[in-house]
């Protein structure tokens, strides 16, 4: 009997090691797609470059703060969108601008009078060999003649197409009893259109004007118009041009 229980015992204890082998060597249980969490991909670099990342694909604070300031956001968007651009146009001498458009372009429109001014600190010698300096005097600034033949300075002056010429006026130095200064202006076509000139001797900026006019109406189509300022190599710093003005009114 005591045999006959012990086979039995032998016999449970050998299938329940062959039992355990087997569980043992058997695969792990797979778990169910849908118990596990959606991963979605990561993000790259092209989209973050371009901007066009979906809202669930964003961390949910990203989301949560486009939602608290997506009005502000709306609005310095509108605001950028509309502001003004740079203004680039201009307006021609004896105009005004009248209205600016957004993308920085202007509209001008005339003004029924005007005066333009030349200095003659920056005009050219009409002949290669003349020498001029500049100099400051007490109001002003000019130019004058150290070597060569008695000589002008030239400077263009740019007038409105149609105006009309109404006076001349000179600004200059003329401290020599013995020498006069004159200035012109001139057309293009070697035309005079108005001269005004010194008299006697001062130190000190001093003024004239004439309303004495030739081919009054500007034709700026066909012609430029220049201010000639004579200059003297014997009067020297005693002959200094300043500056000269054209006034004008509209037809």
């Amino acid at each position: 009997m005591k045999f006959v229980l012990l086979g039995a015992l032998c016999a449970a204890l050998a299938a329940g090691a062959t039992l355990l082998v087997v569980r043992r060597d058997a695969p792990p249980p797979q778990i169910a797609a849908a118990t596990l969490s959606p991963h979605p991909p990561p993000i790259d670099a092209a989209q973050i470059a371009t901007g066009r990342i979906p809202m669930e694909r964003m961390p949910p604070e990203v989301g949560q703060a486009l939602e608290t300031y997506s009005d502000e956001i709306v609005k310095n968007a509108e605001a950028i969108a509309t502001r003004q651009a740079r203004i680039t146009g201009t307006c021609a001498p004896g105009s005004a601008i009248r209205i600016i458009a957004e993308d920085g372009s202007v509209r001008c429109q005339q003004l029924p009078r005007g005066v333009v001014s030349v200095a003659a600190i920056g005009g050219m010698p009409r002949l290669a060999g003349t020498v001029t300096e500049a100099a400051g005097v007490p109001g002003g600034a000019g130019r004058y003649q150290k070597e060569g033949e008695d000589d002008f300075l030239i400077v263009p002056i740019s007038l409105p197409d149609g105006a009309i010429v109404t006076s001349m006026s000179y600004f200059f130095v003329d401290d020599d009893p013995a020498v006069d200064t004159v200035a012109y202006l001139y057309r293009s076509d070697d035309k005079p259109l108005a001269s005004v000139s010194s008299a006697g001797a001062a130190p000190r900026i001093r003024a004239e004007t004439t309303e004495r006019i030739d081919l009054k109406r500007i034709d700026a189509a066909h012609f430029g118009y220049f201010i000639y300022f004579q200059l003297s190599t014997r009067a020297g710093s005693g002959i200094m041009p300043i500056s000269a003005s054209v006034a004008y009114r509209l037809p």
